[in-house]
């Protein structure tokens, strides 16, 4: 590392130290602080140190440790920067045989150089990966340092996070990758440019792996959901975000004056909002009731206020319409592959960017329909209301699209074991 590098390396530990402080005080950041300086953490040798940043890097953590465990023991810690996160892995390993033995989880440490050195010395894994668009410098740099190899894998890179990188593509060349599989040849291109790489592998996203098409069991009978009245148009507003929260009320009411008996499932992104939707809702004149105070069924005409995790899927898996939100406005969207599986078409607004990964296909295959606007959303699912659901039929075609999109995991595990294979 040359002498400007080092100085800006320096520079980047010394605003981490005096961010900490600062930081410690965040309610967010205050779970595991511990963790995130190394004073509570395990303290023995891994194969693999894994970094997954949120819930969605999560998953695809345990999707890796899943086909690893089939390789033979290989150990990893696995660490998240967030609650969620670590929630996923902690619930995830949980469910996998002799998994307390072979791996464990931990709140990413601080990226102060110094602190990811002693992070290296206490795990002192074989090899670092790093999920979809994690770049820690300090963490790079120590493994550089340490002659650690580290690769990137489920690699995607936005042209606007490019242009940003390029500002110091120096010291980025200078922590490069020992390999990097991106997830198409658009990231692929920016990853190389980046990093002044030759070859930049392509893999098929993680993700396609973890839609299941395996099951055809809808939930149709509402047993899992009782209280949404059998025979009954339900459309769900799954994962809103605050941006969007006006235009989907001007829908759920729009959608109640066409068809008074439609029943509505509203999931806010956030349950902070939950506050707002009352207000609003009562504004419209338009009757909810709280999910978590209903058992019986409810009255035709009625939004219900999603105010518990965990059951949107189920909730698609009744539903005739459905609009996945942070897609009407520029939230970069949510999944809408979620109610693929469980058969339904899902409608999006023209914003969703965290999954453009999925392809323009999916689209041309008329499997989630492209809206521009709240009018052209209201269209859509009135349309879906008045027209038969086939279930089966569209399993079908998504069954048939997952299918040639899914094997990244494997093609994952084994750039990893190609990595042991060639430096141990």
């Amino acid at each position: 590392m040359n002498t400007l590098n080092r100085f800006i390396l320096e520079l980047y530990g010394l605003v981490w130290t005096g961010l900490v402080p600062f930081l410690s005080v965040s309610s967010r950041i205050r779970q595991g602080i511990h963790q995130r300086l190394l004073m509570q953490s395990c303290r023995q040798p891994f194969d693999l140190w894994i970094q997954a940043a949120s819930g969605g890097e999560a998953y695809l953590a345990l999707e890796l440790i899943r086909q690893l465990s089939s390789f033979g023991s290989i150990t990893a810690i696995i660490t998240s920067c967030t609650a969620q996160g670590m929630s996923v892995l902690k619930e995830g390993i949980g469910k996998l045989p002799d998994a307390g033995k072979m791996f464990k989880t931990s709140y990413l440490p601080f990226d102060m150089p110094w602190l990811m050195q002693h992070a290296l010395g206490i795990w002192r894994p074989r090899l670092v990966v790093l999920l979809e668009t994690e770049m820690w410098p300090g963490m790079m740099a120590a493994c550089r340092k340490a002659g650690i190899p580290v690769i990137i894998l489920n690699g995607r890179l936005s042209r606007k996070s490019l242009n940003a990188y390029m500002k110091l593509q120096s010291f980025w060349k200078d922590v490069c990758p020992e390999r990097i599989c991106a997830i198409s040849p658009s990231d692929a291109q920016r990853f190389a440019r980046l990093f002044g790489m030759k070859d930049v592998s392509i893999i098929h996203n993680i993700k396609f792996d973890r839609i299941d098409i395996t099951s055809r069991l809808y939930l149709q009978d509402g047993s899992i959901l009782p209280f949404i009245p059998r025979d009954t148009s339900f459309v769900v507003m799954g994962s809103v975000r605050r941006e969007e929260e006006k235009d989907i009320a001007w829908v759920i009411e729009k959608i109640l004056s066409a068809k008074p008996d439609t029943v509505i499932g509203l999931f806010p992104r956030h349950m902070h909002r939950i506050r707002y939707w009352k207000q609003s809702l009562d504004r419209l004149g338009v009757k909810w009731v709280l999910r978590s105070l209903q058992s019986e069924p409810v009255d035709r005409g009625t939004v219900v206020l999603w105010d518990t995790f965990g059951e949107l899927n189920m909730a698609y898996s009744l539903a005739q319409a459905v609009f996945v939100g942070g897609s009407l406005r520029p939230c970069g969207g949510q999944n809408f592959l979620e109610p693929l599986s469980k058969g339904v078409v899902p409608c999006i607004g023209p914003f969703f960017d965290n999954f453009a990964w999925v392809g323009e296909e999916i689209f041309k295959h008329d499997l989630v329909i492209r809206v521009k606007n709240r009018d052209e959303l209201l269209y859509m699912l009135i349309e879906k209301l008045t027209s038969p659901l086939d279930r089966a039929a569209i399993m079908d075609n998504v069954i048939s699209y997952v299918r040639e999109r899914q094997g990244g995991t494997l093609q994952a595990c084994q750039t990893i074991l190609d990595i042991f294979n060639t430096h141990f």
